[in-house]
């Protein structure tokens, strides 16, 4: 599994805050109250569930005071796959969901899986190091280590650990020792009332009060032998500790006037060390730039050059042509949109042709109209009409008035007006006739010369409409049409630029696959400007880890010259006789280290070894009689405790006596059946470290190698022994765990840790989370260890959460004091 960033809602002092953990090795450096602990306290809370609020644990809940919000996810990467594992506040650790790649989510049992079914304890006893682990390595004990071993290298250990579960479950349903409705804790409690009660039925007898003066008495006496044995045992353990330093103290004393070897510093040697591992990295890491470098060249010859600069190069034309098909196929859905209106044009247009012939007049101007209707008006009437009406009917008037009163003046006068009127009428209407003729002819000439004396002189006015319309349908017609073909060409001549690239029937196809066309090559221009950009990165990389390359080789051999060697072996052997030759000083050295100001003085009071054993043996008679005193004590009590049941204060008292008697042997079979389970559940435990035995050696292979790194090979060999874990020299010493310096006896721990690791990441490859656990190393011993790391960091991830300033120069530090700062 790998953490590949983090997301924090709320935890502690972090609100709303992301960790992008891409380095491997991930340093987060940070001061104290930086927040590193809370950091990597969060992460163990979404893979094994928050703390609950009970006693101490309300302070490892770290809620926020700031926000409601609590918990956040981890994006974590395994078995190829990237899953989020988000846990927010509820029961039991809080509610956990996990989200594959897909979006499908799990819950607790893909989480289990995903973990290997390594549950909290497990993890922080193997993969999280934290100094308060590190303080505790005198407790370790061979048994320590096979119990992490059984649990994730047996083959089927979860079936017999569930096994031993249920084994464990049914004792706690005979006895626990806080319990109260287990049969064995009810039966204990109802013993216990019977005593009190049989006491209460004791008499107040003489003899009874004397044998309670003799008890108290020897009570007494045994509680203070009791405390001179204490005291004379805890005496008897400090020269027996003292015995095993005292030929520590021999080597000490006899290295204090040996005299120191003058050769090379061991700043020199530490430095030719620290040169000898930066060259190995850089040319494992010019290796790796080198075969990148091939990958990036392989990747970029797959890429048609020609094509790419074809498109770089007419880009702009090739965006022109995609605007002009998007407006042909514009064009084209207009003229498909409006198709339906030209067939009701043409059919419109065929009407007006069969109503007034395939070719119909012209529609007439605005001053032709004008001009058909002064022609189309009727002539004048005459001016005089009204008179000339007048005359005749005065004058038909006059010849009535005369004949009938036989006067011939007035008939004449009348005849005479009569035949005046007539004539005068007769005139004008010739006038008329002549001026009708006159339109007449020239309508005729003016339906001629404007192709309407087909039609009657009357319709020529109604159907300029229809003309109009005639005109206006035949040129939308012929516009269409040419618009139409004017498309045509257009797609035709960019189909033909386009030939080879890009093909469709119509505008919008043909639009729509130049653009899939520009944007792949788009793609492939911005993929291939990338790789020529990391390709150019990569190169200026390795030019860079060559030049570090030869400085390192000219410092390292600097130094080889200062020891007067000219090759790696050659400095090998150099400090090997460099060793022997500091042999005394660093033994006396050690050997200090491993005694306190007080083991000195202690020993100095003793001449010799023989006088120690001496002393011991004097303890040893002194502890013999104190334990024979509290034995007698014991028995003097025990023979008063059976004077006293013997007497009776009424007759109650041996009933009382039968049913505990009773009620203790059947507490004594309930206590075998609890002890069976105890002892088969212990059984399997001890079978499944049988069964991971065969991963021992590779284990402490592993570990010897790491402690005799991180020791500069001072420690060559790990022991584990019914006794605990020690450990051996160079030359072969022996010294258990209790008899080494903090320092060393921590490295021994971490080199443990990391050999357990090492093998162990086969079955089961989780993060590893280091908080502050190196604070006693020294410089050069840190440098050591995270070259263990980052050996490590191929197999597991590795976060190391420091305080060390010198940290903060490493790369892909995750630098919190700067975080806050922002």
């Amino acid at each position: 599994m790998r953490i590949k960033s983090v997301h924090i809602d709320g935890f502690g002092k972090w609100v709303d805050q992301d960790f992008s953990l891409a380095a491997n090795p991930q340093v987060v450096y940070g001061e104290n109250e930086a927040g590193k602990t809370t950091l990597a306290v969060f992460i163990r809370s979404i893979l094994f569930g928050f703390a609950n609020a009970k006693g101490k644990n309300r302070f490892q809940q770290y809620r926020p005071r700031t926000t409601a919000a609590y918990g956040g996810s981890l994006l974590v990467e395994a078995d190829g796959q990237q899953y989020r594992i988000t846990r927010t506040a509820g029961r039991d650790g809080g509610r956990v969901t996990v989200t594959d790649q897909r979006g499908q989510q799990f819950g607790q049992e893909k989480l289990a899986a995903l973990l290997g079914n390594v549950d909290l304890d497990l993890y922080q006893a193997i993969f999280g190091i934290r100094q308060a682990a590190l303080a505790r390595i005198s407790d370790l004990s061979r048994e320590d280590v096979q119990r992490q071993l059984q649990q994730v290298g047996a083959v089927d250990s979860g079936e017999w650990r569930q096994l031993v579960a249920e084994l464990l479950k049914k004792g706690d349903e005979v006895f626990k020792p806080r319990g109260r409705k287990p049969t064995l804790n009810q039966h204990l409690t109802e013993y216990q009332d019977l005593q009190q009660r049989i006491q209460q039925a004791r008499g107040k007898y003489d003899d009874y009060q004397r044998l309670l003066k003799t008890r108290r008495a020897a009570q007494e006496q045994m509680k203070t032998g009791q405390a001179e044995l204490k005291k004379a045992q805890a005496r008897q353990n400090d020269l027996e500790r003292l015995a095993r330093l005292w030929p520590v103290f021999q080597q000490w004393r006899r290295g204090q006037d040996s005299s120191r070897a003058e050769l090379i510093s061991d700043e020199q040697v530490a430095a030719a060390d620290r040169l000898g591992i930066q060259e190995q990295e850089l040319r494992r890491q010019i290796k790796s730039q080198e075969a990148e470098l091939a990958q990036l060249n392989g990747r970029l010859s797959q890429f048609d050059q020609a094509q790419l600069n074809d498109y770089h190069d007419h880009l702009a034309e090739y965006q022109e042509m995609r605007g002009q098909l998007l407006q042909l196929a514009a064009r084209d859905d207009q003229q498909r949109q409006q198709g339906r209106f030209q067939e009701h044009r043409a059919q419109e247009k065929k009407q007006l042709q069969e109503r007034y012939g395939q070719v119909p007049p012209q529609p007439l101007s605005e001053r032709e109209l004008t001009q058909l209707e002064q022609l189309r008006k009727a002539p004048a009437p005459l001016a005089n009409q009204g008179i000339i009406l007048a005359l005749l009917a005065f004058g038909g008037l006059l010849c009535l008035f005369g004949l009938a009163s036989q006067h011939g003046g007035l008939r004449n006068l009348g005849l005479l007006l009569v035949i005046v009127a007539g004539g005068w009428g007769y005139y004008g209407y010739r006038q008329e006739k002549q001026q009708l003729a006159r339109r007449d002819a020239a309508l005729v000439s003016f339906g001629r010369a404007h192709g309407l004396s087909r039609f009657s002189p009357d319709q020529w006015l109604t159907m300029q409409a229809d003309l109009h319309r005639y005109a206006e349908l035949s040129n939308q017609l012929s516009n269409s049409a040419l618009g139409a073909g004017q498309s045509h060409e257009q797609l035709l001549t960019i189909k033909q630029r386009l030939a080879g690239k890009v093909s469709g029937e119509h505008a919008g196809e043909l639009a729509r696959n130049l653009l899939a066309w520009e944007n792949r090559r788009a793609d492939q221009w911005r993929s291939w400007q990338a790789i020529r950009q990391q390709l150019e990165r990569a190169q200026r990389q390795l030019t860079a880890l060559k030049s570090q390359l030869r400085e390192v080789e000219n410092d390292k051999w600097a130094i080889y010259q200062s020891a007067g060697v000219n090759s790696d072996a050659d400095f090998a052997r150099f400090l090997q006789q460099r060793t022997r030759a500091h042999q005394q000083q660093v033994t006396t050295a050690v050997y200090d280290q491993q005694l306190t100001d007080e083991d000195k003085a202690a020993l100095a009071r003793f001449t010799d070894e023989t006088a120690l054993k001496r002393e011991w043996e004097r303890l040893s008679d002194r502890v013999a009689r104190e334990q024979a005193t509290v034995e007698a004590a014991h028995r003097q009590e025990q023979a008063a405790e059976v004077e006293i049941r013997g007497l009776a204060a009424d007759g109650t008292l041996p009933e009382l006596e039968q049913r505990a008697a009773n009620l203790a042997a059947r507490i004594w079979q309930e206590a075998q059946r609890w002890t069976t389970y105890q002892l088969t559940a212990q059984w399997i435990n001890q079978a499944l470290i049988l069964a991971s035995a065969d991963r021992y050696p590779a284990i402490i292979k592993a570990a010897e190698e790491f402690f005799a790194t991180l020791t500069n090979q001072r420690y060559t060999k790990i022991l584990l022994n019914e006794e605990g874990v020690a450990v051996l020299t160079a030359g072969q010493e022996r010294f258990a765990v209790e008899e080494l310096s903090t320092g060393t006896a921590e490295q021994l721990y971490v080199a443990l840790r990391l050999g357990f690791i090492s093998v162990m990441s086969d079955q089961v490859s989780l993060p590893i989370i280091i908080d502050d656990g190196f604070v006693n190393f020294d410089y050069l011993r840190k440098e050591r260890v995270l070259a263990i790391l980052t050996r490590l960091a191929r197999h597991n991830q590795v976060l190391y959460f420091t305080a060390d300033h010198r940290a903060r120069q490493l790369t892909g530090v995750i630098d919190l004091e700067r975080l806050d700062s922002e």
